[in-house]
């Protein structure tokens, strides 16, 4: 149990948050970083990614945060600084700020650079290459519940605790900053951004900083479940992504950490895996996830016990998938009894994002509003921490791709740009860019509204460098049967790179 913090406790946090450094400078040599461009990054990624310009110090800190209850925590993160006698790589330099995705390893630690044991290490160098090496500090938070935080659990999709979290790391990352005498030195220009996960938590961040009048320079939020609500109707409707039995798992202790009205999770899991919702994060590899599964701790796949009930628009790709892993008569994750109760408040309060009829949203037809007064528990969860309500003041760019099977472009970007659609006449000073980086059998890729002519022509170089790169990679073996399982396989964390450096070229134009 958690004991609640006084008011008194929670102004101590505020008046004593910290920056300690946990170890000591990790350098990546021009030449390292040069190497690992050449022999680690695929070959069509070197080109939009570019040759390092700079060096790069990687610096660990702790920092004090709060929990998902409010409690008093810590977390750490990484705090990157080009250096370097090429202009980009000293003086007065812009400062990413960085969200990273889903992990379910507790150990993630973005200041990895000198492990290659610790999950986060391939990550922490695609981090340092595209933003780093190229002249952008970087702050780069762990998120309480990883690495040396002593949370126990990860506040997991809960808007306020990650937004203040990852505003908690960038304000200690800018107090390590000042303490060193680098030639590199924060110009005030701030870009958030972040992947999956972290596109969620880059939004929500972008809105703290808007509600605070503190705007960010531009804002990057990368194939997150900004509609989360809606994103939670389509698993229960009958369309559970991949990785469902990790996520629904994670949401779920999240949201029974919870000061007011706080999930029982005996109530939403099968009694034969009560184990399931604390496993994550923990010490958990792919072979110890394996593991697990044969513990009988967690179903690999099997979400449901029967087949969705109330209509019968399945598409054929989620149909074979129902049949032969998401479903399971004797062996599954979510109580059928709170999964009957989800979909009876589905029916009764529809979400425009997600029709009950198991069909796709037609944001042309109307708006994907938000579902008006659930009763679920659940639902009213995620409905207070969907990022529906929110219109930016500063230029973002929203990117993914269409096929991704974990997080849904309809309940991600498709939703958060058709808001954006109809906010332009309220909203004039709207600037937006949207980008769909599978190409593949659709129409429009690109849409955007309110920026100049000269930074559309900078955008759609980048952007039409990197489609044609996503595609080319992702289907280099399944030209002629895109919805196979096959095709599927890494197509969400595939998209990271591509977005990433689409979001380095929108950054420089502001």
């Amino acid at each position: 149990m958690h004991l609640k913090p006084s008011i008194l406790s929670l102004l101590l946090i505020g008046l004593s948050l910290f920056c300690t450094p946990v170890s000591g400078v990790e350098t990546l040599s021009l030449e390292a970083l040069h190497a690992h461009w050449l022999k680690q990054v695929p070959e069509n990624q070197q080109g939009l990614i570019g040759a390092p310009l700079c060096g790069v110090q990687v610096h660990k800190f702790q920092y004090n945060t709060v929990g998902g209850e409010g409690e008093p925590t810590n977390a750490s993160g990484a705090l990157m600084i080009p250096e370097g006698s090429a202009p980009a790589c000293h003086g007065p330099r812009p400062l990413v700020l960085y969200a990273h995705g889903t992990a379910i390893d507790r150990a993630e630690d973005l200041s990895a650079v000198d492990d290659p044991s610790n999950p986060a290490y391939h990550l922490a160098w695609r981090i340092a290459l595209i933003f780093a090496a190229q002249g952008f500090i970087v702050v780069a938070p762990n998120y309480a519940g990883y690495d040396i935080s002593t949370l126990p659990y990860a506040p997991y999709l809960n808007e306020k605790q990650q937004s203040r979290d990852l505003l908690d790391g960038l304000e200690a990352g800018r107090k390590l900053i000042s303490k060193f005498q680098h030639r590199a030195r924060d110009n005030g220009k701030l870009f958030v951004t972040g992947y999956s996960q972290g596109g969620y938590v880059a939004l929500a961040a972008l809105k703290a900083l808007d509600a605070q009048g503190q705007p960010a320079t531009a804002g990057a939020p990368l194939s997150g479940p900004y509609a989360l609500a809606a994103a939670g109707d389509e698993v229960f409707l009958g369309h559970p992504n991949f990785g469902a039995s990790v996520y629904l798992s994670m949401i779920a202790n999240s949201y029974a950490h919870l000061a007011h009205g706080p999930l029982r999770l005996e109530e939403v899991f099968n009694p034969q895996y009560p184990d399931a919702p604390h496993l994550f994060p923990g010490n958990v590899s792919k072979k110890r996830f394996a593991s697990l599964v044969q513990a009988g701790k967690i179903p690999l796949a099997a979400i449901f016990q029967s087949p969705p009930t109330g209509y019968d628009n399945i598409d054929a790709l989620h149909e074979s998938l129902f049949n032969t892993v998401w479903l399971d008569p004797t062996s599954y994750l979510i109580d059928s009894a709170f999964r009957s109760a989800y979909l009876q408040d589905v029916m009764a309060h529809p979400d425009g994002a997600a029709p009950p009829d198991g069909s796709a949203p037609d944001f042309s037809a109307r708006l994907p509003s938000l579902p008006a007064h659930p009763d679920n528990l659940l639902r009213q969860h995620l409905k207070a921490n969907d990022l529906r309500d929110y219109v930016p003041t500063m230029p973002l760019l929203l990117c993914g791709a269409h096929r991704d099977p974990e997080v849904f472009w309809n309940q991600g970007a498709g939703t958060l740009n058709a808001l954006l659609d109809s906010k332009r006449a309220s909203h004039p000073a709207l600037r937006y860019v949207t980008l769909d980086l599978d190409t593949h059998d659709v129409g429009n890729t690109f849409s955007s509204h309110g920026l100049t002519a000269g930074q559309l022509r900078a955008l759609k170089k980048t952007a039409l460098a990197a489609q044609s790169a996503f595609v080319v990679y992702q289907y280099r073996n399944t030209l002629d049967n895109v919805i196979s399982l096959l095709s599927l396989k890494g197509y969400h964390a595939l998209e990271e790179p591509y977005c990433s450096v689409v979001a380095r070229t929108f950054f420089a134009l502001f």
